[in-house]
């Protein structure tokens, strides 16, 4: 190698040593670097000769006109650059490559070379700068990339780059530090407020504004909802004219808040009036839309938040926001779950545990609680305990403690539904007492379950607990205006009554229950409960003999009981369903390689079996994601065995006790 270097003339040399410490490189990027007055095109042909000339350099086939150089060969003229120019010179190389690499928007290679560059303070410049982009497009998994590449001391002196690790940290479902990390960006803020720098700048307010608007999501599911109202409050009162992303964040959670405060109407009000007003940015759009179906979906109005999280799904394809479609998924796949319809509900709920990596935890956790009593309530038991086992996983790998706690609680009600009172005791007591506070939004609320294992002791001081638990709960749901949990409480004290004689007080909540539950068809909150089975035919019966028959209320209450057999779960037919979710199909060569890929081949072992080339299969396979809305094998594959388009492989596995 060192004969090739020495045979080539000194401009050359020059040029293939001082190039060496780019990992990858194009004549454009080689010109901004050497900081070289030379052309473009003779740049470019220098690369062209030295690959024609077959001197160790590679072509990148993905990337036109981009080459590197072979590692040892690489290695090679990295020494020589160290052993003839000075650190100071190698510094200024890297610097000029970031200013390229970040021109270019090619943030992660921007940071390498800046790095390199020993210019800590530049890199942090460069993660700052893409906030606001980061969080519009909801890219958080390339934010916390970013900022891993840098240095401590740079996230902990940055108020911007402090609110960015808060922010990630509530995406993967932790909140435990977020008011320490908030609190420190604050302070920063004010201490450069009380030196030369303006307070009142545009940047300084917006990062007011996001942080308000950290302290609002906190409050909000803490429980603290007149807190979360005036954070709110305050993040659009800092958001300057034009940033209609921050402003959207604060209509989210001041739209949150006032519903839970008792204030629906001013809620959708607001967040009408400001998707009105709004540009045709589709970014902050989703994101008032996002705030309607959470709203709706806590009032139980199903119908709305089907509706309102279809049009959700949309957006969030065409502007390609990652967290607002796996969110549309969850909103449809607990719609249908409540409504029945089960097979749809999997496929919403695989399509969030097929795109996990973006996804907000908490979504993802919630999606695979549904799945899990998707197929309990098919009566598939072993389904829904190796969906358990694998939420599990999950949460040990994440080392996230108090999810994993509420997973415990899940288990526990899985035990239930599988009427395993021991077992279900035994994940509870390892749960421990979780208090209530905050919104309830999600499948498992650990109190709840509590409350279950009690009644289903069956013994009278444990009834006794459950119901004043229940008392407690229910208080809590009112006081947050949540329909749908007031619905499921109420159901619960229905059983609760009956267990203690209490029939005529058994049959008050139950009426109270379904009067909420009908507008919005609410089916499985009851179906899941099957000791409410005499309840609901005792009150059929009563209704019948004081000649008090109400047809659509005599349909609906069939329907639930219907519901209460797992061999009754209606079921869709693959084609059905691909059209209702809006999916191309198919062609038969696509399903080949789909089957192809669930054996685990690689491209090139596909091809072989196929008789084409590689290229033809990677055309098929991007086109069966482009398809199925995914952006992986594994993902493609769990979503199509939701689908129907392939067997499900699962095996019988001892139970998750």
């Amino acid at each position: 190698m060192e004969e090739i270097l020495a045979q080539q003339a000194p401009a050359v040399q020059d040029f293939l040593v001082r190039t060496s410490m780019l990992q990858q490189f194009c004549a454009e990027l080689c010109a901004a670097t050497l900081d070289s007055d030379a052309p473009y095109d003779q740049l470019q042909a220098i690369l062209t000769w030295l690959e024609h000339a077959n001197v160790f350099i590679i072509p990148l086939d993905e990337r036109q006109g981009w080459y590197r150089y072979h590692p040892l060969f690489k290695q090679l003229l990295e020494q020589r650059l160290r052993e003839y120019s000075s650190p100071a010179a190698i510094a200024r190389l890297h610097r000029r490559a970031s200013a390229w690499y970040a021109r270019q928007g090619l943030i992660e290679e921007a940071l390498e070379h800046a790095l390199a560059a020993g210019d800590a303070p530049g890199a942090a410049q460069l993660v700052e700068a893409q906030l606001l982009w980061a969080f519009e497009r909801e890219q958080w998994v390339q934010m916390e990339r970013w900022l891993r590449l840098l240095p401590e001391e740079q996230i902990q002196s940055s108020p911007g780059l402090l609110f960015a690790r808060a922010w990630i940290m509530q995406a993967h479902g932790q909140l435990k530090d977020f008011p320490r990390l908030l609190t420190a960006a604050g302070q920063l803020l004010d201490t450069r407020g009380n030196g030369t720098s303006d307070p009142d700048d545009s940047r300084s307010r917006v990062l007011r504004a996001l942080i308000a608007v950290g302290w609002s999501l906190f409050h909000f599911f803490t429980g603290q909802i007149q807190a979360s109202l005036e954070s709110a409050r305050s993040a659009l009162e800092w958001t300057p004219p034009g940033q209609e992303f921050v402003a959207s964040l604060a209509l989210f959670f001041l739209a949150l808040s006032n519903q839970a405060s008792g204030h629906e109407d001013v809620a959708l009000f607001e967040l009408n009036k400001a998707l009105r007003e709004q540009s045709v940015h589709l970014n902050d759009t989703a994101r008032l839309v996002f705030a309607q179906a959470v709203v709706y979906l806590t009032a139980g109005k199903l119908q709305q938040v089907e509706q309102t999280a279809r049009h959700l799904l949309r957006l969030a394809q065409q502007a390609d926001l990652p967290l607002s479609q796996n969110w549309a998924h969850w909103f449809l796949g607990v719609v249908y779950y409540e409504w029945n319809n089960l097979d749809a509900a999997i496929y919403h709920f695989s399509a969030v545990i097929a795109n996990r990596n973006p996804a907000h935890f908490w979504v993802v956790l919630d999606a695979m609680c549904g799945l899990a009593l998707i197929y309990q309530a098919q009566g598939l038991t072993t389904q829904a305990q190796e969906t358990a086992r694998d939420l599990l996983e999950l949460m040990q790998e994440q080392q996230n403690m108090h999810e994993l706690l509420t997973v415990y609680a899940f288990c526990g009600r899985l035990a239930l539904l599988q009427d395993d009172v021991e077992a279900a005791e035994q994940w509870l007591e390892m749960a421990g007492e979780q208090a209530v506070q905050g919104p309830i939004l999600f499948f498992e609320d650990p109190p709840i379950t509590q409350a279950c294992l009690l009644l289903a002791k069956g013994d009278e001081p444990c009834v006794a607990r459950g119901q004043a638990l229940l008392s407690q709960l229910l208080q809590h749901v009112e006081a947050m205006h949540s329909t749908r949990k007031t619905i499921k409480v109420l159901a619960l004290q229905a059983w609760a009554y009956e267990l203690q004689g209490r029939e005529t007080e058994a049959l008050e909540a139950l009426e109270r229950a379904l009067a909420l539950a009908r507008p919005g068809g609410f089916i499985r909150t009851f179906a899941d409960l099957p000791p409410l089975v005499k309840v609901l035919q005792e009150l059929r019966r009563r209704r019948k003999a004081q000649q008090a028959v109400d047809k659509p209320l005599e349909a609906y209450l069939q329907r639930i009981l219907v519901a209460m057999r797992p061999e009754a779960s209606p079921t869709i037919a693959e084609e059905a369903l691909m059209q209702q979710e809006g999916l191309e199909p198919l062609t038969g060569r696509e399903r080949q390689i789909l089957r192809l890929l669930d054996r685990d081949l690689t491209n090139k072992e596909i091809a072989r079996e196929l008789v084409v080339t590689p290229g033809t299969v990677k055309v098929h396979t991007n086109s069966i994601y482009r398809k199925l809305s995914v952006n992986n094998r594994r993902a493609a594959i769990t979503l199509s065995k939701a689908l129907g388009l392939l067997v499900s492989d699962k095996v019988s596995t001892p139970p998750v006790v």
